[in-house]
């Protein structure tokens, strides 16, 4: 065990509007993945899953639910939930359970089905829940919440429109060069500025959509 973790093979599904439930596009990049890196399934010794509570149940208990949709072989399975972080958080899950010793081949698999329109917190009355509470006594929807949190930190940090313009700009050239992509045209920073307001200081180009789809990865120690 030398610390170092490797990527053996990457699978995607591709993201836009596909109105199917959020296994089916997790299990296409699993299979994906695994072909990319020469490794069969029976070899997987760790699944970690990631997908919003907006699935439902299975949502909640991704790991078991990809690796049900997978053909139950005895891997270990973790569910990771972090909202806008979950990939990340899956990865790290996977790299410490492979540093561990706890298991030698660990497949990662996010995969979303996004509602049309604006994300909402989970049904149910949670006066104690603040997402639930800015919702419902404020009204702020994602792009307002986060629009308070750009003003916060121009604020704090002086950052500007045009910082934060680089971002959609960095992303768009990502995009452009991934045929799984769901927009695929790179995008100035002018263009950013041009584009209708959205929630002060952010715009419309400034906006995640709504998408559905999914990407996994083999790590390996």
């Amino acid at each position: 065990m030398t610390g170092d973790v490797a990527v053996l093979g990457a699978g995607m599904h591709p993201w836009g509007k596909w109105g199917r439930g959020f296994t089916a596009y997790g299990r296409v990049a699993a299979r994906a993945a695994l072909a990319d890196a020469g490794i069969g399934w029976p070899e997987v010794g760790s699944v970690v899953g990631a997908q919003t509570v907006r699935g439902g149940y299975p949502g909640y208990v991704a790991g078991a639910t990809f690796a049900r949709a997978l053909g139950w072989q005895g891997a270990r399975v973790t569910s990771v939930y972090a909202a806008c972080a979950s990939g990340a958080q899956a990865i790290d899950t996977a790299r410490a359970q492979i540093l561990a010793g706890m298991a030698d081949v660990v497949l990662v698999v996010g995969a979303d089905a996004a509602p049309k329109g604006f994300f909402a917190p989970a049904g149910g009355e949670r006066p104690d829940d603040p997402d639930w509470l800015r919702f419902r006594v404020l009204g702020a929807t994602n792009p307002a919440y986060f629009g308070l949190y750009a003003r916060r930190r121009m604020a704090l940090y002086g950052d500007t429109p045009e910082d934060f313009a680089l971002v959609k700009v960095k992303n768009a050239a990502a995009g452009a060069l991934n045929t799984y992509a769901r927009y695929r045209k790179p995008v100035t920073a002018e263009e950013v500025a041009a584009s209708a307001m959205v929630a002060d200081p952010l715009r419309l180009l400034d906006i995640c959509a709504t998408s559905d789809g999914a990407a996994a990865l083999v790590l390996c120690g």
